[in-house]
């Protein structure tokens, strides 16, 4: 016996260890009640094929009324199965979702309500068999979810559109960690039927792909919830000849409510889309809908109130989704700035509040709490717009957000993991975070994070030392630097793709900040070499080498800048001087040639989980990175010249063109500085007001 947490994730709500043990050995089986299902048989299945995986043992499953069998593992159902040999307490009655588990000498009983609670306690007893071996430990758990629904969202339309393979590896691993709720943020990666032109050479999902992913979901108790955005976020489809028409503005990113053709074009998607999923309910997104109101329904909004052109266009959505026999959920970020009109909304829509940033508290709970609406919070795994994962950020964000939600009444939590600028991150850096939400979601935000590291690194990663859940935190913590932190991204990304000599990164960034990027990847890596799981360890390992070789191109380029400026002044053309130049102009060579190589490394990882998709992004920003390179060369081999020839340097790059090189976010500012001109700086919120440096 132990006194210490059991190594299990979630954490289960009680849990006791106690005297003897339990030995599985070729003469125990797995048994069924006479009346089991096949929902009750797939969950044995699962085990079945988990202690085999582990200890090398085939356990036959059986279906009996007997209740005197020695050295058995029962699965029991509440109301359905003979439960009169019960260890104590698992006669009590329990709710939905709920197990009992009591392990003892002569075996292994699990007990619940309905068919989710005893898969989940099947998955509780996998972890112990995981941990354990052929010997368990005697315990008794009894264990249940704070928030019944507990989701990941995955972006899919940024680019990347992962492998039916990928999402079946996803789910499985999703649902043995107990969540329930999978969505894949779609504006236009769909084999639209009606519409083919929509998700042609996007890598777009098929029916088929989302038929088999459904039918994966709901035999482990998924819900595989449609999510198809419906007002803004609509560029992709909007910039097509045959439906610029139906743009609220020139800047196409909100479909028109002015036009009733717009919903005849929206039931058209609902209709090829949703009959792929089993589950009543559809994400409508509608989120930072900008423009929405501002263009072709200008008049509409100028009797209504843009809010109210937005409330009445969610009440369409709703009758569309209602026509196909789904209740609907919605971003709540634009009725945040309509917190009067949220009385308005149907007591059937769903709200989902997000926000990104780990806070203290989360004010704009107060409001859903108040309206008595079914919502959602939806915190993120701060995984984009970065190399590596703000991991810190992510589990404040999650953490905070749950707990506050829990206080508030929340009905689940939907957990983002987007895909911005092209969605360069690999998947695998989203575990932690998403593992870490299935904890804080299950258990009301009550885990320690030390102890869910201690489950973790053995569990998922199969690392019992800590090394590697510590190289994790460590590179979390690098990318976080106040040097390098930004809201909602971290400048690590920006340092890889910025300009070598006259990029911002070059000019601004501490050293200091540079070189700990390094030694954590570096210090990562010996950790990352020992994952067993292939695609982990080659995805960890090639993150780790991008933050080291981003942070090397910036030393690079500010050193190259120090030396123009210290040789500046010398127009002897001294040997030294000379020297200096070839060894710097010699590296940047290298770090040029190392480039290509990384890109096909890229490529290739990315082609093992993903679909071509619009790989092409992320492929033309490696090009014109690389063409800055040789300008970079070109100009300081000009320099050397200068040098020889006893002319001086030009340490402030006035004669060094770096063109219009815009990257990352600089591209996104300068796409919202346009909106700004199109629907006034009044329509935009006062946090991109912000951020485009425009805020009074």
């Amino acid at each position: 016996m132990t006194s210490n947490p059991p190594l299990l994730i979630p954490q289960p709500h009680s849990f006791a260890w106690s005297s003897g043990s339990f030995g599985l050995h070729g003469a125990t089986t797995i048994v069924l009640g006479t009346q089991a299902g096949a929902a009750t048989l797939f969950a044995a299945r699962d085990l079945q094929s988990a202690i085999d995986d582990v200890a090398g043992l085939r356990l036959p499953i059986v279906k009996s009324a007997s209740t005197n069998q020695r050295s058995a593992i029962r699965l029991i159902l509440q109301g359905r199965d003979d439960a009169s040999d019960q260890p104590d307490g698992t006669g009590e009655t329990l709710g939905a979702q709920a197990y009992h588990l009591v392990i003892t000498d002569a075996g292994a009983t699990i007990t619940a309500a309905d068919e989710p609670g005893l898969f989940y306690g099947v998955q509780t007893l996998i972890q112990l068999v995981r941990t354990y071996g052929r010997r368990l430990p005697g315990c008794t758990c009894t264990d249940q979810p704070v928030l019944p629904n507990r989701g990941i969202m995955l972006d899919i339309s940024r680019a990347r559109v992962p492998t039916l393979a990928t999402l079946t590896r996803l789910a499985k691993t999703l649902a043995h960690y107990k969540i329930n709720e999978l969505q894949l943020y779609t504006e236009h990666t769909f084999q639209f039927p009606t519409h083919p032109e929509i998700g042609k050479n996007t890598g777009a999902l098929s029916a088929d792909d989302m038929l088999a992913l459904d039918e994966i979901c709901r035999e482990r108790h998924i819900a595989l919830v449609p999510n198809l955005q419906s007002t803004g976020h609509m560029r992709h489809i909007l910039s097509l000849p045959q439906y610029q028409h139906l743009a609220e503005t020139e800047w196409r990113w909100s479909i028109t409510p002015a036009l009733e053709e717009s919903y005849d074009f929206l039931d058209e998607l609902y209709a090829d889309f949703l009959p792929a999923f089993s589950v009543p309910i559809l994400n409508v997104d509608s989120d930072e809908a900008w423009d929405h109101g501002r263009g072709q329904a200008k008049e509409l909004s100028a009797v209504g109130g843009f809010g109210r052109v937005y409330l009445e266009h969610i009440l369409k959505l709703r009758e569309l989704a209602s026509r196909h026999g789904r209740q609907i959920q919605i971003w709540a970020d634009v009725f945040n700035h309509y917190p009067e009109l949220i009385a308005e909304i149907p007591e059937d829509v769903i709200l989902l509040d997000w926000w990104y940033e780990a806070e203290e508290s989360y004010p704009t709970l107060k409001a859903l709490a108040e309206s008595k609406r079914p919502f959602y919070v939806c915190p993120g795994t701060s995984s984009w717009n970065t190399i590596f994962p703000r991991i810190d950020n992510s589990l404040g964000n999650i953490r905070n957000y749950v707990r506050d939600g829990v206080a508030a009444g929340a009905i689940g939590m939907l957990l983002t993991d987007w895909g911005d600028m092209g969605h360069y991150q690999p998947l695998s850096n989203s575990w932690y975070s998403y593992l870490f939400g299935a904890e804080m979601a299950w258990t009301g935000a009550t885990t320690a994070t030390e102890v869910f590291n201690q489950a973790f690194g053995p569990l998922f990663l199969g690392d019992a030392s800590g090394q590697t859940v510590t190289a994790i935190q460590r590179l979390g913590r690098a990318v976080e630097q106040p040097a390098l932190a930004r809201s909602n991204s971290s400048d690590v990304v920006f340092a890889l793709y910025d300009e070598p000599l006259a990029g911002r990164m070059a000019r601004e960034t501490p050293a200091a900040a540079l070189e700990e990027m390094i030694a954590a990847a570096e210090a990562a890596m010996p950790a990352f070499a020992r994952l067993s799981d292939a695609t982990l360890r080659h995805e960890l390992l090639f993150t780790a080498s991008q933050m080291i070789y981003a942070a090397q191109k910036v030393l690079l380029g500010q050193e190259i800048r120090r030396a123009l400026g210290e040789l500046a002044a010398d127009n002897t053309g001294s040997a030294k001087g000379a020297a200096r130049l070839d060894s710097l102009i010699a590296r940047l060579e290298t770090l040029r040639a190392e480039l290509p190589p990384m890109v096909a490394e890229f490529e290739r990882l990315w082609l093992l989980s993903s679909h071509r998709s619009e790989i092409d992004v992320n492929l033309q920003r490696y090009a014109a990175l690389l063409a800055r390179f040789d300008a970079a060369l070109s100009w300081l081999r000009g320099q050397r010249a200068r040098y020889a020839a006893g002319e001086r340097l030009d340490a402030e790059l006035k004669t060094y063109d770096p063109g219009e090189y815009l990257i990352l976010w600089d591209q996104g500012q300068k796409d919202l500085h346009r909106l700004v001109e199109v629907v006034g700086r009044d329509a935009v919120p006062p946090e991109i007001l912000r951020w485009l440096g425009l805020a009074a």
